[in-house]
């Protein structure tokens, strides 16, 4: 099934490719190439295929429900007779400061999204432009196997943690269920993940997600049909996940004496009160629930980052935005395998070092204690998280 799974995810096996509407993508590999996840754009122009553009509502209607005309997600491309939506730009604008001990410069770029050339017509006002990178998909299963209770912090011994961040709740399926995985948190599962981005991404409807991202607003859209059947069966979204599922947790940190000095400044500048070293998993094993501890270097809670990375509207109004603690694990992998890696949700960040200072709000007090560290300290910091 996992062989079945990787076929369907790499986009060889034709399924139901002729009945998407609209989409970005034509597979899952294209944002997800081996499971790792997508990088940012590397300057200035159009918007690379990893990363979707995400429509959500400002007006106090459901922050989930997209704009009224284009629906959930920007889709920048069509089918023979439907029109793409238009096209998504970035323009970065670059600052400095020189903040460190020894009066070192370091730099940032600001993005600035551009929708252009609307088919139909501007987006409403209200509307949310959210830009999102598509995340690593290596070890996702093993966060779900993470207990509510742990994520929570409704811990069952005589000291559990202090609740740090705020966790978000979903119906799903008729039951409350803990949002975890997006980088707001707003799936429950690897599988509501999928069939989310299979729908909405690539135009591909399933069992569980039986309608596309085209809107009644889309005339040209809807003219082109659908017959209301699923596009990809449940066999074979039970394959896909099979194989996502496979992709197996990045390797743990190097624990020599080499990088224990970074472990411990990460811990001391507070940023493991968010980036968890550690966390339970419940799996089962030849029938029976095993219990694991896991090194993901996150609480899977919602965080607020600060006015600078909050959302826009369609008009540049800035949104209140928390973000759910990205996972750390893998870092190491993307360094070395991906050319040109990017960080943070929508890839601003060219280096772990960007990254960090993107930081503010609730982690205003571990960048400022970064931003005042000696040298030889940030730089073994930085060692270190590059080894995850």
């Amino acid at each position: 099934m996992i062989e079945v799974g990787q076929s369907i995810f790499n986009g060889q096996s034709g399924i139901a490719r002729g009945n998407a509407r609209l989409f970005n993508a034509t597979s899952c590999d294209s944002c997800h190439h081996g499971g790792a996840g997508g990088s940012g754009p590397s300057g200035d122009g159009p918007v690379p295929v990893a990363l979707v553009i995400q429509l959500g509502s400002s007006s106090g209607a459901d922050a989930t429900s997209g704009d009224p005309v284009y629906g959930q997600i920007f889709n920048t491309a069509a089918a023979d007779g439907v029109r793409a939506e238009g096209v998504a730009t970035v323009r970065y604008t670059e600052i400095e400061g020189h903040y460190y001990p020894e009066a070192f410069r370091w730099h940032m770029r600001v993005p600035h999204y551009r929708l252009t050339n609307l088919s139909r017509g501007p987006l409403a006002a209200a509307t949310v432009i959210k830009p999102r990178l598509a995340p690593s998909l290596f070890g996702t299963a093993l966060l779900e196997a993470v207990p509510e209770s742990a994520i929570t912090h409704i811990g069952t011994g005589p000291h559990p943690s202090p609740r740090v961040g705020e966790p978000i709740w979903h119906i799903y399926r008729g039951t409350r269920v803990l949002g975890r995985f997006g980088w707001q948190a707003a799936s429950v599962s690897v599988r509501d993940q999928t069939t989310k981005a299979l729908a909405r991404e690539m135009g591909l409807t399933s069992p569980d997600q039986p309608d596309d991202d085209c809107t009644p607003a889309e005339v040209d859209c809807m003219r082109a049909g659908h017959d209301g059947s699923p596009d990809i069966s449940a066999d074979s979204i039970n394959a896909v996940l099979a194989y996502v599922s496979a992709l197996g947790a990045p390797e743990s940190p190097m624990r020599s004496e080499q990088f224990s000095s970074g472990l411990k400044l990460f811990s001391d500048l507070g940023c493991a009160a968010c980036h968890r070293p550690e966390l339970p998993v419940e799996l089962t094993e030849s029938g029976t629930q095993t219990p694991r501890v896991i090194a993901p270097y996150t609480d899977l809670l919602l965080h607020d980052l600060g006015i600078e990375l909050t959302d826009e509207t369609a008009t540049g109004a800035r949104v209140p935005t928390k973000w759910r603690t990205g996972p750390l694990w893998g870092i190491g992998y993307r360094i070395r395998y991906q050319h040109s890696a990017t960080f943070l949700h929508d890839g601003r960040a060219r280096s772990v070092e960007e990254a960090i200072l993107w930081h503010s709000g609730e982690a205003a007090r571990s960048r400022h204690g970064f931003l005042n560290l000696p040298r030889r300290q940030r730089e073994a910091l930085l060692r270190w998280l590059e080894t995850l």
